[in-house]
Parts: structure tokens; C-alpha cells; sequence
């Protein structure tokens, strides 16, 4: 059921700019009612997952996605799981402690896309 709620971005692009998914997983700012509505909001990545050996802290609720793309590699088919993991983490494992980013709106498709960059790029932190 949950399948069906993905969205994968109209243009066919599932991979961004590693460096703009880098600073997109390390911001807190968004739907918080401090927050400025116009500012983009962020992932918060790091809350849950380690991405990078360098990051000396980092949450444990998720798994470890360091190297991610290094061991996955970057073919159609985990572009579109890592894709689809970020929109809607439910279509994956009804019970994800993941936010659903794409489908309540948090992040925005070319947001996605710089976050699946971020873990697949053979240059990003995530894969040293």
C-alpha cells in the first residue's frame, strides 16, 4: 500500500549534488514553530544514522550508513530504494522510525536527490 505513495521526481533524476546533501543531513531547521517557514527545511541525518567516519557524534537509532554507496554501489535499482527509502520510509517497513521526508512535505524532491548523492557519490564523505 505504501508503495503506491511514492514519488519519484518528474524529471527522472535521482541523484543530486553530494555537497548540498551534506548540509541538508546536517540541519536541524524545519517544522519547528521557531523556525522561519520560507527558510528549506533539513534532515537532521545526523540524529539517527553516522554517515561520515569524521563526525564524532552522532545517533544510534538508526543504522550506520557509512560507506553506504560504497558497499550498495549507485545502479537504478538503490538509486530508487535510496530514493524512496528518504520519501517514504513506511513503503519499506510499515513500522520505520524514519520520517516519511517527501510524503508530509519536509523535503523536496531535488532535496532527495542531493541526500541519495550524498550517500551513493563515490567523492561524499559518506563513501571515504
Amino acid at each position: 500500500m505504501q508503495q503506491a505513495a511514492l514519488r519519484y521526481p518528474s524529471s527522472g533524476k535521482l541523484i543530486g549534488d553530494w555537497r548540498q546533501g551534506e548540509r541538508i543531513a546536517q540541519s536541524g531547521v524545519g517544522k519547528q514553530f521557531t523556525d522561519d517557514l520560507n527558510r528549506p527545511a533539513g534532515g537532521s541525518c545526523y540524529n539517527c544514522h553516522q554517515l561520515s567516519k569524521q563526525e564524532l557524534s552522532f545517533g544510534t537509532i538508526g543504522p550506520s550508513l557509512y560507506q553506504f554507496g560504497k558497499l550498495r554501489g549507485s545502479s537504478e535499482a538503490i538509486q530508487k530504494y535510496a530514493y524512496g527509502k528518504i520519501y517514504n520510509a513506511e513503503a519499506f517497513a510499515a513500522c520505520s522510525n524514519m520520517p516519511r521526508f517527501g510524503h508530509n512535505g519536509v523535503l523536496t524532491e531535488e532535496q532527495i536527490t542531493h541526500l541519495v548523492a550524498l550517500l551513493l557519490d563515490p567523492e561524499s564523505p559518506v563513501n571515504k
